[in-house]
């Protein structure tokens, strides 16, 4: 979902690689994964609060959960701060949701970005709206593979139903080339447009377990790149060799994700499991050679080992795409590693094949009731199939990272990272998992 009706939401990070900050995509609470402000116009007036114990700070404290309850209103203009996704650089946007606009839960939700790298991205849906940020939602196709579900926010009974159209416009995507010895200096870029509708349900069955189900059609396309700082993609390699592109075949899409989540406050979790599972086939229409069926499985688990004050935060990630014998899913769909869902020491979309692993340990110490210090290392590889990936050639990213915090929710973090490909600084919103 584009926009949230939350007062704040976990939104994509904000990164830069050596010498010269980029956008890198943090992960989301919903599709874009942007700080969500609710600017709603209802002119309501609320009665004036009596102070309760405990002094001001206190009385100010609950004042910020009342009106981030407010939040989730369900009708009013939504304004949106964060990426459209990894290297889109800042951009904003508003929306406006209405979800009982055609009678009792049927309504509609709109909403649109633009970044200062012209990057954009619209979205509309139109259904039974009311339950679609508490319970589990799998994103849309194209989306990365760290980044499927809406795991930032808390979930209870209850179930969504609605059909969303999704127009966005890349002008500078980046390619490297294939596989874990692609080269840096083989940087290129290409533009990707093109528009998704997709029919979507989700069940909450309680607190803790979700099942997504999303299907319908997506269309791509791929152009010549705006950077004139880097050489076009068809200059650069051979298209008739890379899968896709030469031609983009109109995909339909069925997929449904699975989650069991025990976490007791997603936003800032210190306790409990999320394990997800995601399985979605994506069918060519015109070019079967291009069919192929993508798995993923994400699990992450925190304890307090050693200290209540001490949250250690471990995921693992696991994708592999399925086709036939010596068939190649298009590049520009290709799950990658590097950015700020695997590998952040890694440029965005750095290495990109057929399956990848990533295995993440944070320490996150609280050092205040609203700042943590979080040492961290990133770990991951890829492969041209599953059974091949291996513990060689593994690319590490350690850094560290500073959050601004309180009890439910991470506001923001400064993270810096670094590789064998040099150092990243990432300004994110929400926790890193």
């Amino acid at each position: 979902m584009l926009f949230s009706s939350m007062l704040l939401a976990a939104a994509p990070s904000l990164s830069g690689q050596q010498a010269e900050p980029t956008a890198a995509r943090s992960k989301p609470d919903t599709t874009s994964d942007a700080l969500r402000l609710n600017a709603d116009a209802a002119s309501e007036q609320q009665p004036q609060s009596v102070q309760p114990p405990g002094g001001f700070r206190n009385w100010i404290e609950q004042r910020v959960r009342s009106f981030a309850s407010e939040g989730e209103r369900e009708q009013g203009v939504t304004v949106a701060f964060g990426t459209v996704t990894p290297g889109s650089g800042l951009a904003g946007g508003v929306g406006y949701k209405h979800f009982n606009a055609f009678g009792p839960g049927l309504g509609y939700e709109v909403g649109g970005m633009v970044s200062f790298r012209r990057y954009q991205q619209y979205s509309a849906a139109f259904g039974r709206l009311n339950a679609r940020s508490s319970t589990v939602e799998l994103d849309t196709a194209d989306r990365r593979v760290g980044a499927l579900f809406n795991d930032s926010s808390s979930k209870e009974p209850g179930s969504a139903l609605y059909v969303e159209a999704r127009y966005r416009d890349y002008p500078q995507s980046v390619y490297y080339g294939e596989g874990i010895s692609s080269l840096k200096a083989n940087r290129a870029d290409y533009s990707l447009s093109g528009v998704s509708v997709e029919g979507v349900w989700q069940r909450q069955f309680n607190s803790s377990i979700g099942l997504s189900v999303r299907g319908g059609v997506l269309d791509l396309h791929v152009g010549t790149g705006t950077n004139a700082t880097l050489v076009n993609f068809e200059e650069r390699f051979t298209p008739a060799t890379v899968p896709g592109a030469l031609e983009q075949p109109r995909f339909l899409t069925l997929g449904a994700g699975l989650v069991r989540d025990t976490r007791q406050q997603p936003g800032a979790p210190e306790e409990g499991t999320f394990v997800g599972v995601a399985l979605r086939r994506f069918a060519a229409g015109g070019a079967p050679d291009l069919d192929f069926s993508r798995l993923t499985f994400d699990a992450r688990a925190y304890a307090k080992p050693i200290t209540s004050r001490g949250v250690l935060a471990m995921r693992a990630l696991l994708s592999s795409d399925f086709t036939d014998s010596g068939r190649k899913t298009p590049f520009y769909l290709q799950q990658s590693l590097g950015g700020g869902d695997t590998v952040r020491g890694l440029p965005s979309y750095r290495f990109r094949d057929q399956a990848l692993y990533v295995l993440t340990a944070e320490y996150r110490w609280r050092l205040h009731r609203h700042v943590d210090i979080t040492p961290f290392v990133d770990v991951g590889n890829t492969a041209p199939a599953l059974s091949h990936l291996t513990l060689g050639s593994l690319k590490v990213g350690p850094g560290v990272d500073v959050s601004i915090r309180t009890n439910r929710r991470t506001l923001a973090r400064l993270e810096w990272a670094t590789s064998s490909e040099g150092y990243r600084i990432v300004v994110a919103t929400g926790p890193a998992f």
